[in-house]
């Protein structure tokens, strides 16, 4: 059986370097990649391109798509003025991850959104976010640690009949590196697990295979918890 190639959603940093000082680079964590060849499937990356014919021919390529954890989305993009809080923006990026995002939905592609990527995909649906947690929600916990994340931080309660207890039960405990989160729901999607606090840590939208998007950072647990690994291999799964 051959293996589902999985694009890995790019994103950018501003290299300090002189000699190539104020250039973009391409970047992302290496362990995505490794946790999807773990779970059986082929990773490849998406570098971010400015023209959406070539964005639509990199898609065609892949049988799903990783949305990766990264910076602040712009809340111009759901209709909201920027907060004092809010944290660096990238106009390219959120146009590029969230336009990938809403092609992949319409061609039913599987999707898993990581972190910054639930973030992404909530917007992209028509959702809107906290700008910063501490500051708008009440008697928020530590939702970024100031650990290794490979450490966990804060337990999460899970909903009954969603991939997610399929795979975590009940409750789970997990890693925590965000001072965004998803305020109001987009478009057909459901929350499938919270923090203590009422954060959603998780969501699904009903309808499709697998669209799943995780507040926390799986890629940075699962190379040593099996369970937490069960979540790419179930992805990978809706993806073949």
């Amino acid at each position: 059986m051959n293996k589902p190639i999985i694009g890995i959603v790019g994103s950018l940093y501003t290299e300090c370097n002189l000699s190539f000082a104020g250039n973009y680079f391409d970047y992302n964590n290496n362990n995505y990649s490794k946790c999807i060849a773990k779970a059986n499937g082929i990773p490849i990356y998406l570098p971010i391109i400015g023209d959406k014919d070539v964005l639509e021919d990199q898609l065609s390529l892949c049988n799903g798509i990783l949305l990766p954890g990264g910076a602040d989305i712009n809340p111009l993009l759901y209709n909201t003025s920027p907060e004092t809080h809010l944290g660096k923006c990238n106009d390219f990026i959120d146009w590029y991850q969230i336009s990938i995002t809403k092609k992949a939905l319409s061609l039913n592609i599987p999707i898993l959104g990581i972190c910054r990527g639930i973030q992404v995909l909530n917007v992209a649906a028509g959702g809107t976010l906290y700008q910063d947690i501490s500051h708008t929600v009440p008697n928020a916990i530590l939702h970024n640690q100031n650990s290794h994340l490979s450490n966990i931080c804060h337990p999460i309660s899970i909903k009954e009949n969603s991939k997610i207890h399929n795979i975590l039960g009940d409750k789970y405990i997990v890693n925590s590196a965000h001072h965004q989160a998803i305020k109001d729901l987009g478009n057909n999607l459901i929350t499938s697990s919270t923090a203590p606090d009422g954060i959603i840590e998780s969501i699904e939208m009903e309808g499709k295979n697998f669209v799943v998007g995780v507040q926390w950072h799986p890629e940075m647990l699962s190379l040593k918890d099996s369970v937490m690994l069960q979540l790419f291999e179930d992805f990978i799964s809706s993806c073949m």
